[in-house]
């Protein structure tokens, strides 16, 4: 069995709980495995390699949360299978109905729900399913992260899913340094005192699509 992101992310957190002393709480939980055949995650699969084997043998739904104070907390929810085959009229995303019919958002969707207003997924056409995951915040605005669905989960590790990570990189890919990216580049090593920067760079570069 493939070893997936979840193990050692749990392992992380609980020795920064417990060993470092360096967050206050985590919790975690695992839905049960996929158990129903969904013809549209074979097609997933073609593209995105072991997300068949994460929702049929490790969980069909994963949730994490950790938290430093107020400023500092982390948080993932891969969505249900069924949740993530409905798109965005599934899940309440709201989207101008006036949008051209073959407009990426009409087939978003969402793997993770990592804020109330942000979430990240795929796009899933009838003719074809992008290789990249997409970042949805702002204004019904979608980001390409360069990631597939093994590449944003082995960086949702490297992340430690501190808050707004996806637009961490984002911002390193556009040249930017908002205080995001600050905070998230001061608070990493602080609390994990064996992440860099420079390794959580190197570590995106890659997985990155774009580099293949």
């Amino acid at each position: 069995m493939t070893l997936f992101f979840d193990e050692p992310l749990i392992e992380s957190l609980l020795d920064a709980r417990d060993q470092q002393k360096t967050i206050v709480e985590t919790k975690y939980a695992f839905n049960t495995i996929l158990k129903d055949d969904f013809p549209e995650l074979n097609r997933l699969e073609n593209i995105h390699p072991s997300i068949k084997e994460f929702y049929n043998e490790i969980a069909d739904g994963f949730q994490l949360n950790w938290k430093k104070d107020e400023n500092s907390f982390g948080f993932i929810q891969l969505a249900e299978m069924k949740h993530l085959l409905a798109g965005a009229n599934g899940n309440g995303i709201y989207f101008n109905e006036d949008l051209p019919q073959d407009t990426d958002i009409r087939f978003f969707h969402p793997l993770d729900l990592p804020t109330p207003e942000t979430y990240v997924g795929f796009i899933i056409k009838p003719d074809t399913i992008y290789q990249s995951v997409y970042y949805l915040h702002g204004d019904n605005e979608l980001s390409n992260l360069d990631l597939d669905f093994h590449g944003y989960t082995e960086m949702a590790y490297e992340a430690r899913v501190f808050n707004y990570w996806q637009l961490v990189l984002l911002e390193y890919m556009n040249g930017k340094n908002s205080e995001i990216t600050e905070t998230f580049k001061t608070e990493m090593p602080q609390i994990f005192p064996d992440w860099t920067w420079e390794n959580f760079i190197e570590k995106f570069e890659s997985l990155r699509l774009s580099n293949k």
